[in-house]
Formats: structure tokens, C-alpha cells, sequence
């Protein structure tokens, strides 16, 4: 009797030590949402630099409306892994922090960066395998917009587009928002 306690005993430490292992993201998991995370970083940032370009900060928010979410659901689409932004002082509603993402998202703002570069933070939520990737703010272009100092202009556009915003105010290398890119867990 006492030995099947022992191996009873065993088996569950073997479980909980399986159920934690499980917390955390498989290595091609993590690489795979970093790339996914640079490519849509990349492609909104490039959308913007034209915008600025071509037609200034106040046409640049209506790009960035349009662009960010547009991107984001064409990146998601090509394969099991879903791509976006989130904040806690967000432009958009719908980019909030999820309630189940709080702890992981707490972590960048605690660090925003590590060792000199964007903190990220993986772990798995709710059977989903999570990468978060801090966006720290940058000086510029970033700051036309979400800093201290917005034009008349510009600051009256982001009101007319997001009559809700919180995504200003910010200085260089506070934390702006988080990459966040996401698996079902099989």
C-alpha cells in the first residue's frame, strides 16, 4: 500500500511538473511570433512614413486607422498564429488589455525594456500560447501624435477619429503599448 502511495505520489509530481513546463511557449513558438511581430511592425511602420510623407500627421491618423487593423487581419490570416496591438492607455477600445493577459502585460510595464531592447514575455493563457513584445515610445515619428507636445491640428483629428483616446502624453521609452501575437494550443 505504501509503495502505490509513493508511485500515486510520483505520477502527480509528474503532472504538475508537465502542467508547468506546458506555462511556457515552445521555442519555434516564440521565434515564429517574433517574426510575425517585425513583419507587422514593419509594414505599419512603412504605411506611416508614407502617410506622414504624403500627406502629413493629420491624414496620417485616418492611414493609421485604417492600416493597423487592416494588416493586422491580413498577417492573422495566412496561418494559426493572430497578430496585433494592445494597450492600456490605448487610441482604439478594441486594443485594450485583455483581462486574462494582465500579469504578462504588467511585466513590460514594470520593464518596458531589457538589456537595452523591447522586453518580451511569453507564457500560455487560456490555451493559447502568448508572445508580448513591449512598444516602447519612440521620439519620432511616434510622438507627433502619442507625445507631450500635439499640434492643434493633429490633436483635433485624433479626437474627431477616436473620440475615447488615451494615447497621449507619452515620453520616449515610456511603455506605449505591446506587440501581441498569439496560438491555439493543441
Amino acid at each position: 500500500m505504501q509503495r502505490i502511495m509513493i508511485l500515486a505520489g510520483l505520477a502527480l509530481s509528474a503532472t504538475a511538473c508537465a502542467r508547468e513546463e506546458a506555462a511556457v511557449p515552445e521555442p519555434a513558438f516564440v521565434q515564429s511570433a517574433a517574426l510575425l511581430a517585425d513583419a507587422y511592425q514593419a509594414s505599419l511602420q512603412a504605411e506611416l512614413s508614407d502617410a506622414l510623407k504624403q500627406v502629413g500627421p493629420v491624414g496620417a491618423i485616418g492611414v493609421c486607422q485604417s492600416a493597423a487593423p487592416a494588416i493586422a487581419a491580413d498577417m492573422s490570416g495566412k496561418g494559426d498564429l493572430a497578430v496585433s496591438r494592445i494597450a492600456r492607455r490605448n487610441r482604439n477600445p478594441g486594443n485594450a488589455v485583455p483581462a486574462e493577459l494582465e500579469a504578462l502585460y504588467q511585466q513590460l510595464e514594470r520593464e518596458p525594456l531589457r538589456e537595452g531592447k523591447p522586453h518580451v514575455v511569453t507564457g500560455v493563457v487560456q490555451n493559447r500560447a502568448v508572445f508580448m513584445r513591449a512598444l516602447p515610445m519612440k521620439d519620432q515619428p511616434c510622438a507627433v501624435c502619442h507625445g507631450t507636445k500635439i499640434a492643434a491640428d493633429v490633436k483635433a483629428a485624433i479626437v474627431a477619429s477616436y473620440p475615447d483616446d488615451r494615447a497621449t502624453g507619452f515620453a520616449a521609452g515610456d511603455l506605449r503599448g505591446a506587440m501581441l501575437v498569439t496560438r491555439t494550443v493543441r
